[in-house]
Order: structure tokens, then sequence, then C-alpha cells
């Protein structure tokens, strides 16, 4: 698996080398990863084209504009780390959902390259040159694809499972910094090439389903996590199919009812999953990844990032003898992708994370949220580096600030006035943009641009989020372009838990009805020492099986084999046929949440007349078919004898 330095761009030029060099079973390519098996590349696009129409809506196309946003990018700059109330692991799993979702292609030879962005002369693109330049090789419905995506290898013991790499010992391994955090065990590595130091794209390189994920310690620790999450499930009975079915969709349920509700406005997030998408249309033929979303409102997680991190017994803030914090800096170089692993041929068994140091209440929190980047740690966000370990050339292509802002000037993003008045949200006022500059070379920056009144989208999220957020979460225009999407992408997945009425989390979980991140690494096993105490989740039928005599004696309520129906939509085609020696996925015994109702398609029904009757409203004919499009892919096309589970 070939590395990719920070930022990397992937041109179709890089794609089609590597079609060719896979034809001839040789992944040697930087982009193999992303056409190693076949996915249908979707188009980036504008949430809001009619924006495009009027140039007042975009910042002005002048001639200093590039050098305006340096500046601007420059005086971003933090160096005392206020805390948000985010737990520091929120950061990084809000990375890990982005490389979910996001793999930019640039045709040809590429339309916004760091030599392009960083042109005094940078103009930007057309609405059209942007849509025909910018693709998106991955499958953006958050159905962990950069998991379980090629060339991520299955373990050679057992199918089923997923292949864990092993760490490496230290010398002096009872002395810290060099000590095996306590209750770990040395197979907490990604699975990777061996060294190669003729080929610094594949030396140690992850084997994962995108080599971004080894881009920094944390996130590559998270990779390892949700790879031993899936082990876990095929431990307690599923095999593949099924256990990955059950990791996406808890995974889900962790993006909109934790991840969201921590970094946007609860409120907004709530609205958008239980009423509806007003913006982004998950059905949207052919599907886009909204630019406005990509390039600037999901950026917030960068405010995030802080410059040091409370990591494990051995890096850390305590001053104890032989411990030192874990820097940015070191959390790039104990990767791959970034580093080179501290010269060890895996990961050194002293970085392995102690997760109860950045998740939970105790834990290192995030940065807040606002118009500043960390900037210690040998400079941080300002600082980034190459894939050789240098620091990037020139100084404004190693300041992740500058970057942002130029890409979005690049590719036309709008204002964030103007985005406000598209949503029908008040904007920001001068005096507020100005009133949350960071420094004073920030306030003269927004001046000399004229940013206070037109103000660059990924900057206003920014400025937002401390103006109405107090920098604890993003405010109305944030909260509102980020959730839109992400739940909009969680309706489109084919296991979508928002189209299957009565869902709820059925594995075990420190709060009963409720799953959050630290969940899922209590199931790996890599939280607090083990796994969280499992009830039995599936089910294997016998003979004279029906669902209701399994909801009886496994739930204690025959009426509940609705429930166990909507979680195994994709194995039974009909309630009324199920077969031995299928396994079935239960839901949890409390709390019983709500049990779906459902319909026999009759001669002469319609989704309509199903809506009408049932619904009382015939224009929810939409809300059945969402639930049930997996047995009835045609709307028209209803058969009878088909068992539809109801919307609430």
């Amino acid at each position: 698996m070939p590395r990719l330095g920070h930022g990397r761009v992937i041109t179709q030029n890089d794609i089609e080398d590597s079609r060719t060099e896979l034809a001839e079973a040789a992944i040697r390519s930087p982009a193999a990863f992303s056409i190693a098996r076949q996915v249908e590349a979707h188009n980036f696009d504008f949430l809001f084209p009619e924006l495009q129409e009027d140039e007042a809506n975009l910042l002005p196309q002048q001639g200093n504009m590039p050098e305006l946003l340096k500046n601007l990018g420059a005086s971003m700059v933090d160096a005392t780390e206020e805390d948000s109330p985010i737990p520091a692991a929120y950061t990084y799993f809000g990375q890990f959902v982005d490389h979910d979702i996001t793999l930019e292609i640039q045709q040809g030879h590429g339309s916004a390259t760091m030599d392009q962005l960083l042109d005094p002369n940078m103009t930007p693109l057309g609405a059209t040159e942007i849509r025909n330049a910018l693709l998106n090789a991955r499958t953006p419905t958050l159905d962990l694809d950069n998991v379980y995506g090629l060339p991520a290898p299955h373990d050679p013991q057992n199918g089923d499972k997923m292949k864990l790499g092993f760490n490496s010992p230290t010398q002096n391994a009872g002395v810290k910094p060099n000590t095996l955090p306590p209750g770990k065990t040395l197979d907490n590595d990604l699975p990777r090439e061996g060294p190669n130091p003729g080929n610094i794209e594949h030396d140690r390189a992850a084997v994962i389903g995108d080599p971004r994920n080894d881009e920094n310690t944390i996130i590559s620790q998270l990779q390892v996590a949700f790879l031993k999450a899936h082990n876990a499930l095929v431990d307690q009975g599923l095999p593949f199919d099924m256990a990955r079915r059950a990791l996406r969709q808890h995974y889900q349920h962790v993006i909109v009812y934790d991840f969201l509700k921590r970094v946007c406005d609860p409120a907004i997030v709530d609205d958008i999953a239980a009423n509806g998408n007003s913006w982004y249309d998950p059905a949207s033929e052919p599907l886009f990844m909204p630019l406005e979303f990509s390039v600037a409102g999901y950026r917030f997680g960068h405010s995030m990032v802080r410059g040091a991190y409370n990591f494990n017994d051995n890096f850390n803030f305590s001053g104890e003898q032989g411990t030192f914090p874990a820097s940015l800096e070191f959390l790039f170089t104990f990767s791959a992708l970034s580093g080179q692993l501290g010269n060890f041929d895996t990961l050194p068994q002293n970085w392995i994370i102690q997760w109860e140091n950045i998740i939970g209440d105790s834990g290192t929190k995030a940065r807040m949220i606002d118009t500043r980047l960390a900037a210690i740690g040998d400079k941080a966000l300002f600082a980034l580096k190459s894939l050789t370990g240098q620091t990037e050339q020139p100084p404004d292509a190693a300041r992740l600030a500058v970057r942002n802002l130029l890409r979005g000037y690049r590719l036309r993003l709008p204002t964030g006035q103007a985005v406000a008045q598209a949503l029908g949200l008040p904007a920001l006022s001068k005096d507020d943009i100005l009133a949350v500059a960071a420094n004073p070379a920030q306030h003269s920056a927004i001046e000399a641009g004229g940013f206070e009144t037109r103000t660059p989208l990924w900057f206003y999220v920014l400025a937002e989020a401390k103006r109405n957020g107090e920098g604890k979460h993003l405010g109305p225009v944030g909260s509102t372009l980020v959730a839109e999407v992400l739940i909009g992408l969680v309706r489109r997945s084919e296991d979508s838990i928002l189209t299957q009425p009565g869902w709820q989390p059925y594995l075990p979980s420190a709060t009963p009805g409720t799953f959050e991140l630290a969940d899922i690494l209590r199931l790996a096993g890599v939280l607090g020492g083990g796994r969280a105490p499992a009830n039995p989740i599936s089910y294997t039928v016998r003979s004279g099986d029906t669902l209701s005599g399994i909801a009886q004696a496994q739930l204690g309520d025959a009426n509940r084999w609705t429930q166990i129906y909507v979680l195994n939509r994709a194995i039974i085609r009909n309630p009324n046929q199920i077969s031995v020696g299928q396994v079935f996925i239960l839901p949890v015994k409390t709390p019983v949440g709500t049990i779906p109702k459902v319909h026999t398609v009759r001669a002469g029904d319609t989704l309509f007349d199903i809506a009408a009757a049932k619904l009382g409203n015939s224009n929810r004919w939409p809300d059945i078919w969402m639930a049930n499009v997996t047995l009835i892919p045609n709307p028209n096309r209803l058969v009878t004898g088909q068992v539809l589970v109801l919307p609430f």
C-alpha cells in the first residue's frame, strides 16, 4: 500500500498509471488504492449553485487576493490552545470520517495543485471547469470502505476477520519512555509492507483501505480499533458480511448521535435526523459531494487539533522522569505515511495509545473551534512535512490555514455571508467578524482583505463557532452544512439506520440504548483494558423456527418479530420463509424501543395508496420506498405478498 504525503494531489494521470500497474498485478502508484476495487467516481458540485450566478456572493477576483488570503492564513496562529468540551479523540474520528467519504482526484495534471494554489497570479476556476476537473473516488455513503476496501487483507487464519499488524519491541523496555503501556499486547499496529528503503512510497506502508489513515499515530490507532471491533463481532458468531453491516450501522449511529451532537448545535442535528434533509438531497442523481462542505465546512476540524497530547504512560504531561508530551510532530513521525516509524519496521510498542487519555470526561480535550490553528510542537500545522519528513517549501505550502483559504478561492466557494443568506440564517455582522479576530495581525488581515463583509467560507464557519458557539461547537451555518451532508449520506447508505424504522443500537454499550465512540473502542478491547460485557447478539435458525417464535423465546415478546425482520432485511426477503442455518442479529432485550409495523402487499396496491391508508398522507409514499428500497428497487412495481416495513 503506497504512502501519500499530507495534502498529496491525485490526478487522473495517477489513476491511469495505477490501472496499468494493477493490470500487471503490482500496486506501485500513490493512487492505486483508490481504484484497486471498482468504485464509481462521483462528482463534486456546489450545494448552492445559484450563488455562482452573482459575483457579489464570491470573494472579489482582484489581483492581490491570493496575497491577502496568505496574510489571513498566516495570522491564524495559536500558541495557547484553549480547551473545548469535546474529547480530543473526536478530532481524529472526524478525520477518519472524512477519509471514508472523500478522496479527491483531479483530472489530467490537476487544477488545484500546490504550485497552482501558490501562484501569485492564481485566479478562480469557472464553475463548469470545477465540475469537470474534480472527482471523488470514495463511496460517500459512510460504508467504512476505508476499513474494508482493497487492499486491506483478511486474516489468513480466519477469512471472516481482518488482518492486524504487530508492534516492534523496544530496547530498555522496562524504562520510560520505552515501556509497553499497561494492558496492551503487541497486536496493535496496522498490517504493513516490509522495509523498502529504495522506494519511499512503499517503505513499511500500511496495507489498508486508505493510506491516509496512517497519517498520524492517533488515526492509525483508530484504524486498528475498527479492525479489532470487526474481529470482535466475528468472535461473537457473526460471519464477515453481518459483522461488517453491524459495525457500519453502529458507526453511523456514532456519527449522527454522538459525533455530530458534540461538534454541531445539537438542536440542528436532532431536527435534520428527525425531520429529514432540507438542503442536501440524499436521493439526488447523480450523487455529489458538496464543495461548500468538503472544502470549507468540514475543515473546521483543523481548528480542533492540538500541538501535543497526553497519549500514554510514556508520552504525556506528567513531568515524570523519562516521559514527555506526544507532540504533533512525534505523532506524524511515528506513522509510515508522514514519518519513518521512528526507524522501526512497525509501530514500536511504546507508541500504542491509551484511549482513556483522550476520550471521556477526564481525558485531553480538543482545542476550541475558532479562527486559530495549533502552532506549538515545532510549529505544528504551520510546518507541515513532506513525505521525506522535511518541512514543505515554500513556507506557505507548510501552512495548513493558507492552503485551505487559497483552495476555497480557487474553487469559487461562496462567502460565509452568502451561504447564511441562502440558508435563511442571520449572517455575522462586520463587527462580529472583527470581534473574533484572534490577534492584531488577524484583525489587520481581515480589514485589508475586506473579509469582514465578504468572508471566506472556511474562516466564516470558524468565526461563527467562536461568536455563536463560544468555541464549544459550530454555529448555525457550520452546523447546518456539516449535519445536512453527513446525515444525508447516512440516509443514502444501503445499510442506513435512518431508513430502517425502529432501528436502535444492539451492540453492548456503557449506557443501554445509546452507542458512542467509546463503545466502539470497548468493543475492540482497546479502551479500559477490556471489552464491555456482551449479550448474545445473534441467533442461528433451527428447524421449525418462525420470527415470532424466535422473538418470544429470545426477547420475551412475539410482537418484536418485526424488529428482527428490520435488522436482517439483507438476508430475509420474506419474513414467512426463513431457512435453517441462517444467522440473524437480535435486538437488545431492553430498552425495547418502538416496534415497527408492517404491511403485506395486496393485489392492486401502490405505495401512494399504502401511504394514504397506513400513514394518513399519500405524499409520504417516498418514505415507504426508502424504508424498503432493497426489497422494491422500483417504486412502481410491487409484488403481491411482499412485506413492507412502515416508517413512523
